[in-house]
């Protein structure tokens, strides 16, 4: 991405389902980035990321966000352990594989249904951790926002088929999507003790209100207790874009949880 993330809110999507697979050429040449866990609990102190060379959705990219929510899971192990987790628009899909090391006993991992996507995120965790998905135990499937929840609840093994954790990273500026994506996260996050994380930077500064309304949105629409977990500096991703340097190296994280029903207290 150079100074390409304009104000486009499809990012690519309107084009993809348009254009035919035969005809989209292949992808440049992918590389691998090695992140290198900061206070790992357990297991692999280091995970190598494969990356597409490009791709029109942004899943070439190793997020600030995901990295950052990766050192939040290792901070707190406990988020996740023994849990069922669910990743949406995975990308690289670090946050998971920090998810399944720290000890979740299910991960689901999603992201467009795009063959070159899918492929490579069952890449990462061939190269991370092949038990885990020789035995099932973490899984890798296409999904678009906001349709078969059937199918995709039928793999978090349980009977409710939610899940006890949902991870959203760098999703919020694809602003066409919010509803899609919040109407996934309520039905997909299990009741009463479900949570889901949202990080994310606003990479374009103008835009920053926008991005904001997934927030205010999952508050005011779908009625779920929102609550900020982090605000971190981390420098910006793309220097040659325009716009504040504070607010494009900015990380957010916010927690959504299902509001507690007095019956239940």
């Amino acid at each position: 991405m150079s100074s390409s993330m304009d104000d486009q809110d499809d990012f690519g999507l309107e084009s993809m389902l348009q254009e035919p697979a035969d005809f989209r050429p292949p992808p440049p040449e992918g590389r691998i980035e090695t992140f290198e866990r900061k206070c790992a609990a357990a297991g692999a102190t280091s995970i190598r990321v494969s990356l597409l060379g490009s791709h029109p959705l942004w899943g070439h990219h190793l997020w600030n966000a995901a990295k950052e929510f990766a050192n939040y899971l290792d901070k707190n192990p406990e988020l996740v352990a023994n849990k069922s987790v669910l990743e949406l628009g995975a990308a690289g899909a670090l946050p998971s594989l920090v998810a399944a090391l720290n000890g979740a006993h299910r991960v689901v991992i999603t992201d467009y249904p795009d063959p070159d996507l899918l492929a490579n995120i069952r890449r990462n965790v061939e190269l991370n951790m092949p038990e885990r998905l020789a035995d099932g135990s973490v899984t890798v499937a296409g999904y678009r926002w906001g349709s078969e929840i059937e199918r995709i609840a039928a793999l978090s093994g349980t009977s409710p088929g939610t899940f006890d954790v949902l991870i959203l990273c760098d999703l919020v500026f694809n602003h066409t999507e919010h509803l899609k994506l919040l109407e996934s996260v309520c039905r997909l996050m299990s009741k009463p003790n479900g949570v889901a994380f949202v990080f994310f930077t606003h990479h374009r500064p103008w835009l920053a209100e926008k991005d904001m309304e997934f927030i205010t949105r999952a508050h005011d629409e779908m009625d779920l207790d929102v609550t900020r977990v982090a605000e971190i500096h981390t420098g910006v991703m793309f220097p040659e874009d325009p716009g504040d340097e504070q607010v494009r190296g900015t990380v957010h994280g916010f927690r959504f949880s299902h509001k507690t029903d007095p019956a239940d207290s």
